[in-house]
């Protein structure tokens, strides 16, 4: 059997995973708790409300919204609750390159933060009345008659249920259901006289549905748990979940009334969270990359040019390449990308502060160095050493 991680190794990878790892300032207290207590501390935080808007923020400026969740990130208030706004940002991907409208996205991102946690029912139907998504996947256009089948089939595919647990009858149904879910400037809907309220016949139900009804539905879909417990455990936890992994995850959920964050507690208790060969599994994007490293090298500001670094490297917040959302694993380590990770590492380097530099071995890799690179890192000194830490191979990984 797998040996399982204990003591600062699981704090560490758990920080990773439910956040953006140790940080220079933390992880001497953090590393001292149990297990329970670590894990205990950020499931608390997901019940935190978000921060209010800094004074002055203006939405429409540019790169204001990408600054200021990466401030959220970097301040480690709730590390867990923006890992998950993440996670679901990349899931029902929306890209302000054609909403062009950021207070919308901001609005979107305030719905992963605050219900992302909470009932996936409910989740899925805020997305479902969000502005954005409504824009994105052409919502107004959908009307009685002209049925738009864009949200119907996305609804089905990339957000419940997966390829092959439905059928082009199910995504007309469902699109048929959800006529007439508008918006209006900045709100939300619904215009009777554009919605189809004959009978429909979806997943082998019969009714006059409506959109909430096609919501209900789908959650009562066997295969919506497990299409969500799957992609939970390929981000939180590792690549390659084996079927009873997910089913199990899957029969959790269900247990859990589809309760979020009943789910993420028992996926980070699950042994095959903890084994030694989850360790590093996972390479981190551009965004968790970015924070990561800021964190061990002890910087609490964002500096402004992560925000070039981002996009060189394939990841701009509020801007995923299409409805699928981003790449993930190794798709993240293009060569040009990989250039531009060392070349923010010395940026990010030359900030460090000097307890951060001294400590960064103990910060990144728990005190023990990489294999191979202990000799090398053991040479350098001071902000040389942690560009060197934070362009290593290891620490690409979470």
């Amino acid at each position: 059997m797998d040996e399982l991680l204990e003591g600062p190794l699981a704090i560490a990878h758990l920080l990773r995973r439910a956040g953006f790892g140790p940080d220079a300032a933390s992880w001497p207290e953090w590393r001292e708790l149990s297990f329970d207590e670590a894990l205990g501390r950020l499931l608390a935080g997901l019940d935190t409300a978000p921060p209010a808007d800094p004074e002055g923020f203006d939405p429409y400026r540019p790169g204001a919204i990408q600054q200021v969740w990466l401030e959220r990130m970097r301040s480690g208030a709730a590390p867990l609750a923006e890992k998950l706004a993440l996670f679901w940002h990349g899931h029902f991907a929306t890209s302000n390159a054609k909403i062009q409208d950021a207070q919308l996205m901001w609005t979107q991102y305030g719905l992963f933060r605050e219900h992302g946690a909470g009932s996936l029912r409910d989740l899925v139907l805020g997305v479902s009345r969000d502005v954005a998504m409504i824009r994105w996947l052409d919502g107004n256009a959908n009307r009685k008659g002209h049925a738009n089948e864009n949200y119907g089939r996305e609804l089905q595919e990339l957000f419940t249920l997966g390829i092959g647990n439905y059928t082009e009858t199910d995504i007309r149904e469902a699109a048929r259901a959800f006529t007439g879910w508008h918006s209006r400037h900045h709100e939300f809907v619904f215009r009777e006289r554009f919605h189809d309220a004959g009978e429909k016949t979806i997943h082998g139900k019969t009714g006059r549905f409506g959109g909430e009804e096609v919501v209900d539905i789908l959650m009562e879909h066997p295969a919506s748990s497990r299409f969500i417990a799957t992609k939970l455990l390929r981000f939180f936890s590792h690549p390659d979940p084996t079927a009873e992994e997910v089913q199990s995850l899957a029969d959790t959920m269900r247990v859990a009334g589809m309760n979020l964050r009943a789910t993420l507690e028992a996926l980070f208790r699950a042994p095959a969270f903890l084994r030694v060969s989850s360790q590093r599994a996972l390479v981190r994007s551009p965004v968790e990359y970015v924070i990561s490293a800021l964190a061990v090298a002890g910087v609490d500001e964002v500096p402004g040019f992560v925000h070039a670094s981002l996009d060189r490297m394939g990841q701009i917040l509020f801007r995923p390449p299409s409805v699928k959302g981003w790449t993930s694993g190794t798709g993240w380590l293009s060569s040009g990308a990989v250039v531009e990770r060392l070349g923010t590492a010395k940026r990010i380097a030359d900030l460090a502060t000097d307890s951060a530099a001294e400590n960064i071995v103990e910060t990144a890799f728990e005190g023990v160095a990489p294999t191979g690179l202990a000799g090398a890192i053991e040479k350098l000194e001071g902000r040389k050493r942690v560009a060197f830490v934070l362009g290593c191979p290891a620490f690409q990984t979470a």
